[in-house]
């Protein structure tokens, strides 16, 4: 519950710009509800005047303007009559009883695992915590036990204004009058609720993801990135592919330009998606996938490395974990409009609060329509998403939260494949744009329809130990027609193609059942994870293709064509199930962290390939884990190491029909994390090795089909990533990755991949990005942001024959807050975002020199919206 997050709160009178400070009125006019730790009496820590029946005005604080009670609303509603309202809410969590382990040190990071750990928010002035320390406290305490004995000496005082906030504050000293010398007021750091909740700001200080425990990002033994909501809506990210662009490591696998799917890599390796932490559908054909609309994201976890441990059958590149937006106990309404270039047209709106004042009962609707022209010749986008959820908390200690989302998706892509003579290689009959469509326009299309649905359910008990379950069932049915370039003539100008037409689904089933709790065996805390998870996947995929009679002019397109006969190519149909059983212990002592996760994996499939006569079943059984310790040092830094393994099975065939190996990876990484005693700064350098052993490749022949197993390949690099907000007013993204992909050992008949880089794992990436708030003068409310990407050269073929060469693309960003000059206009924003500023012209990916892909050009939307 230590989210930390930087809080400002505008001022709407003329008096907003100064600089303001306050004077503590002296000890015995403080409020009778504040708490201040007192010596120890016969082993029992007391509160002096806590939460006492208060009423009138002896909380009240003197200001030299009138600006600063308006920014300290939250923190004085702690001395005022609001405490009235808070006080039997606040009386139920003084009873409630925490097992806190919280090591001696500085007491600012004292108190972020204290907010975590009892579940609370916990807001203070950064400046008051200074160089202060701590001598810790643990056991099983209540929240008023464990505040008291941290603070014990350090003549800090606090107060419950409310059930979820403790607010901490300096006692000041008796002789301190009303125009005594005041202090300036530093920004307010709030510790927010909840790790892997919504966070405010670009930096998130915990995530679920890793350990399925809420964990602070700094004590985890292996990389997490996160991406905020407030991330997403900066860089005006349409999709989760854009989303990532400035997480180091991570790159569009089949190139940026795709409007159908979001396939990732990182280091090296696909990645795996999870919504809500259930598996998504994934084909052996790469057909059936979903594809979530960001504007119904909470946050995106980038996981690296492997994660089989938590989750099961997984790949070494990480997962990418989508958490859609959830009910909220505050009222929260929004409608958006947007447009842009490409003849985009979009509206969105999101309504969250409790059902009839009743924070028991919560709901949240979320809905978008989209209608888009694309960057090609008769290309269009066009999406229609809504997404409901509800949530009923009977008690603090029990919650169930239902969720779902509908989704229907048609495109004609700007991912269309083009040879590379004429792109990135010269053609004597000229240069084919971006904007050239190779397709027939009244065959090809692309149509999807997706859902999901499912629960989290929790509940607490009264001796510390916590269940969680979560159900979700998620479905796709994908439709798509295609007309690809097989051969070009000598004269490189006219092409043949191929009318293509595949019918994809599939859908999961996954049940995670976990039990968690924490207790001491002599100095050591333990937070153990036990658990057990059941997935279902279904798979099919049929494909039909056949040739087009006439060539095609690549330079004087004349389209309209007649489909040929489609014959059917493949009929792949797969039933799998998994059960894995899981333990995890996070054991700290003093300032380390160990933690160790073991999982054993049972996997039983049954697959058929009619084409090729195919039609078998197999099983697979695996154990796999993690071991990773991290030291938290006085200072902020946090060095790791850890060791975690992955395993998969594959699906689909040999070239003979029989089932393939499954594939295995491990990881060594090791690295160092640092994280600033307010939040404000976030730092993570790490260096890792990953193998994987029995990885598969198209079988370069098209008429025995199936895949082949490359052997081994090993990827070697570092990352770099900073996150800062440097001022109230600026805040900083920045990441550097190094990846060095090398195929270690080949099979037979794939000698020639034997040294061989992965496909399109680029050597260097980098990335820069800047956002300014002007807070006050002639440009208040206005923000400006840019950045830059850059992604070295890769090649898009096992056999590494094409290059895909590198580039530097800048994007930018404006946005004006209207209600930031006048409260009439509270709440209505409009923000300019721009993408490949420059529109460089570049191919994003190669999978062969018949088929290139042009990266994504430029894009700029406008969204005007209004909340209330």
């Amino acid at each position: 519950m230590s989210n930390l997050r930087r809080f400002s709160k505008k001022i709407p009178d003329s008096t907003e710009n100064r600089r303001c400070s306050f004077v503590l009125l002296p000890r015995d006019r403080l409020p009778s509800e504040t708490g201040r730790a007192t010596p120890s009496v016969n082993g029992t820590h007391g509160v002096a005047t806590a939460m006492r029946h208060h009423t009138g005005n002896r909380g009240t604080r003197y200001f030299n303007c009138r600006a600063l009670a308006a920014v300290l609303t939250t923190t004085t509603a702690t001395l005022g009559l609001g405490v009235v309202m808070a006080l039997p809410a606040a009386a139920q969590i003084q009873d409630q009883r925490h097992e806190f382990s919280i090591p001696a040190g500085p007491l600012s990071q004292a108190l972020a695992r204290f907010g975590q750990q009892a579940m609370l928010q916990v807001t203070y002035n950064p400046a008051i915590a200074g160089d202060k320390r701590t001598a810790g406290v643990s056991g099983k305490l209540t929240p008023v036990e464990a505040i008291a004995r941290l603070l014990e000496g350090s003549g800090l005082a606090y107060s419950f204004p409310n059930a979820a906030t403790v607010s901490i504050y300096e006692i000041p000293a008796r002789s301190a009058l009303p125009g005594a010398e005041a202090t300036v007021l530093q920004p307010i750091t709030l510790h927010g609720s909840g790790l892997s909740g919504p966070t405010q700001g670009y930096i998130a200080s915990g995530a679920y993801t890793a350990t399925k425990t809420d964990t602070p990002l700094i004590e985890l033994p292996q990389v997490v990135n996160v991406i905020t909501r407030d991330q997403i809506e900066a860089q005006g990210s349409q999709d989760v592919t854009e989303a990532t662009r400035y997480t180091p490591g991570v790159v569009a696998g089949f190139g940026d330009s795709d409007s159908r799917n979001d396939v990732l890599q990182s280091r090296g390796f696909f990645m795996r998606y999870n919504l809500n932490g259930s598996r998504l559908p994934y084909g052996a054909y790469s057909s059936a996938f979903l594809r979530i609309e960001p504007y119904g994201l909470e946050r995106i976890d980038v996981l690296k490395g492997p994660s089989s441990v938590m989750y099961g059958q997984n790949l070494p590149g990480g997962l990418i974990d989508l958490t859609t937006k959830r009910p909220t106990p505050e009222p929260q309404h929004e409608i958006a409009f947007e447009t842009g270039n490409n003849g985009r047209l979009q509206g969105m709106f999101d309504f969250s609060g409790p059902i009839g004042g009743d924070e028991r009962f919560q709901y949240r609707l979320t809905g978008l329509s989209r209608d888009a022209d694309g960057r090609i010749d008769f290309g269009h986008d066009r999406r229609d998403f809504i997404a409901p959820a509800f949530t009923w908390q009977p008690d603090e200690a029990t919650s169930l939260t239902l969720f779902g989302h509908y989704q229907k998706d048609d495109t004609i892509s700007d991912y269309a494949a083009i040879p590379a003579a004429g792109t990135l290689l010269p053609n004597p009959n000229g240069h084919l744009s971006a904007s050239f469509y190779p397709g027939e326009p009244g065959f090809d299309g692309y149509q999807r329809e997706q859902s999901s649905v499912g629960y989290n359910l929790r509940h607490e008990f009264g001796n510390g130990w916590t269940v969680r379950q979560n159900l979700q069932f998620n479905s796709v049915d994908v439709d798509t027609k295609s007309s690809p370039a097989y051969m070009l003539d000598p004269t490189q100008r006219y092409a043949y193609r191929v009318a293509s037409h595949g019918l994809a689904a599939a859908d999961t089933f996954t049940l995670d059942t976990n039990l968690q709790g924490e207790f001491m065996t002599g100095a050591v805390t333990h937070n153990v994870l036990l658990g057990v998870d059941y997935l279902r996947l279904k798979d099919s995929y049929r494909f039909a293709s056949g040739l087009y009679e006439d060539s095609f002019d690549l330079f004087d397109p004349v389209y309209g064509a007649t489909p040929p006969e489609l014959i059917p190519r493949i009929d792949y149909r797969m039933k799998r199930r998994q059960i894995g059983i899981y333990a995890q212990d996070q054991m700290r002592w003093n300032n380390w962290i160990v933690t160790a996760s073991l999982r054993g994996d049972r996997v039983k499939a049954v697959s058929s390939e009619s084409m090729q006569g195919a039609d078998f079943s197999y099983r697979d059984t695996a154990v796999t884990g993690r071991i990773g310790v991290t030291y938290l040092m006085e200072n902020g830094f946090a060095p790791f190491m850890s060791y975690s393994t992955s395993f998969d099975p594959v699906d689909g065939v040999t070239p003979e029909g029989g089932p393939l190996k499954p594939m295995e990876g491990d990881q060594f990484e090791a690295g160092v994390k640092y994280e600033s005693p307010d939040g404000s700064r976030m730092l993570t350098l790490s260096a890792y090795q990953i193998t994987q052993q029995n990885i598969t490749s198209p079988n370069p022949d098209p008429i025995a089909g199936g895949m082949l197993q490359t052997g081994e390949a090993r990827v070697r690099g570092f990352e770099l990533e900073g996150k800062a907000e440097l001022t109230a007013a600026l805040s900083l993204i920045a990441s550097y990755a190094y990846t060095d992909s090398k195929v270690t050992k080949a099979n037979d008949g794939t000698e020639y991949l034997l040294g061989n880089e992965l496909n399109m794992v680029p050597d260097h990436q980098a990335s820069l990005w800047l956002d300014y708030s002007f807070r006050q003068g002639a440009l208040q409310g206005l923000s400006l942001a840019g950045g830059m990407r850059y992604q070295g050269k890769s090649f898009g073929d096992a056999a590494n024959t094409v290059e895909v060469g590198g580039q530097t693309l800048l994007d930018a960003a404006v946005a004006y807050d209207f209600g930031s000059r006048n409260s009439r206009y509270d709440g209505l924003t409009l923000r300019v975002s721009g993408n490949n500023l420059l529109n460089k012209e570049y191919i994003g990916y190669c999978q062969s020199e018949l088929q290139c892909f042009y990266g994504r050009g430029r894009t700029v939307t406008a969204t005007l919206k209004y909340q209330w």
